[in-house]
């Protein structure tokens, strides 16, 4: 697959920041569960990055085929598979800031998951210091985006990505969003959101620990991949998405 860019189609700001970041992210990203790019080049203002062709589709479409949520295994591995990728990312000092199901591609005969476009993902550590940066940036997909990026203040993009982490389980286990757009802030800080019976209790409080609107209560990569929903099972238990 080919990925296309015109660079005299995009903004000023979208080619002298995003892009940079864009390719800086994936020349040091290298993950079993990060979508590979195996060559980027610039020809007569057009950006091409070859990459690898996800046969399943997006996850998203994944979705639309089952016609409804995904079981609780098969959930589960996604879930993990992609909880693998962001712990991975997180600890090279790098946020996705755009996670959603459309961005999750789905490869090998439907049973393994990547994460893809890098286009929002930038550095939150300062190289000088090591110091770990809060961005002001207001980016990502509104319906998968953190109370306090909505709160227009300076953020930590990290916490942020759990929080879409925790919205992409919820919607691979209801085939719904949590929040509504109408007042999406209010019913985020107040956990208006309603959880189907029928999940399994793990995935549930999975769910709720991720959609905690508190930033320091909410789980981070490396005790989400410690909770006991997704650290008891063994990686030949792959069953096919559909």
């Amino acid at each position: 697959a080919v990925k296309i860019i015109d660079c005299t189609k995009v903004s000023n700001d979208y080619r002298e920041r995003f892009l940079p970041r864009e390719l800086y992210a994936l020349k040091k990203l290298n993950h079993r569960f990060i979508a590979k790019v195996f060559e980027t080049f610039l020809v007569s203002n057009r950006m091409f990055m070859v990459m690898e062709l996800a046969t399943g589709g997006d996850l998203l479409d994944i979705l639309k085929e089952t016609e409804g949520p995904l079981e609780n295994s098969k959930s589960r591995i996604v879930f993990r598979q992609i909880a693998e990728a962001l712990k991975y990312m997180h600890s090279e000092g790098i946020c996705h800031r755009d996670l959603k199901c459309e961005n999750v591609l789905i490869f090998d005969n439907k049973k393994v998951a990547k994460i893809t476009d890098f286009g929002f993902a930038r550095t939150v550590y300062l190289h000088t210091t090591g110091r770990r940066l809060l961005t002001e940036t207001q980016c990502g997909t509104i319906s998968y985006v953190s109370p306090e990026l909505l709160g227009g203040r300076p953020f930590d993009a990290m916490a942020s990505d759990c929080w879409s982490l925790g919205v992409i389980l919820y919607v691979m286990s209801t085939t719904k969003l949590p929040f509504s757009s109408r007042h999406q802030r209010r019913r985020q800080l107040t956990k208006r959101y309603k959880l189907p019976e029928r999940l399994h209790n793990d995935c549930k409080d999975i769910i709720k620990k991720l959609l905690e609107p508190t930033v320091s209560d909410r789980l981070k990569m490396d005790q989400v991949l410690q909770h006991k929903w997704i650290s008891q099972y063994s990686y030949t238990e792959y069953p096919f998405l559909t």
